[in-house]
């Protein structure tokens, strides 16, 4: 039996393009701007979430170190929820998987 981490990891290029495309469906609706930080905030969480797909940081960590604002990441954030692309429980930020 294959551990779920290797599956993960052997499917990691096709799941990172495929996020990326349904998170640009997400906020095709929105201002520039928050399409434009929602593409940055998945691209972020991509590189920096475990192989399971969970995020351990906090929204302030994150606005640091993406330099945007509370507000804008906020909103980007409920949109993906919204969509189902993530989910927020206890302090961090998870990817659904299908």
């Amino acid at each position: 039996m294959v551990s779920t981490r290797l599956k993960i990891s052997e499917m990691q290029p096709f799941m990172d393009h495929e996020l990326i495309k349904e998170s640009r469906i997400c906020f095709m609706n929105e201002p520039d701007r928050i399409a434009e930080t929602g593409e940055r905030f998945i691209k972020y969480f991509l590189r920096n979430s475990t192989p399971e797909g969970v995020l351990f940081k906090t929204i302030k960590e994150i606005t640091i170190e993406m330099n945007i604002p509370h507000q804008n990441l906020s909103r980007v954030l409920k949109n993906l929820e919204s969509h189902q692309i993530i989910y927020r429980r206890n302090g961090i930020i998870g990817l659904w998987m299908d």
